[in-house]
């Protein structure tokens, strides 16, 4: 059975997009979430890293950034 992998995305009201990554230990978030990046075209504004980041597991990452 595949992991659960879960991406919470918020957009603000003046455009800017929140997304936290959950249920993936270790540190892929950032390359679980490239594909927003890449289709969003902005630079990332700010990266906000969660316990689960720090996690071992075969699937790595969780964290929170924003883009605007």
């Amino acid at each position: 059975m595949a992991q659960r992998k879960e991406l919470e995305i918020t957009i603000s009201p003046s455009g800017e997009v929140s997304v936290q990554v959950k249920c993936i230990p270790g540190q892929s978030c950032v390359e679980e979430t490239k594909f927003l990046e890449d289709a969003l075209g902005s630079e990332v504004k700010d990266r906000q890293l969660t316990a689960e980041y720090y996690q071992q597991g075969n699937t790595t990452g969780a964290g929170v950034y924003n883009r605007s």
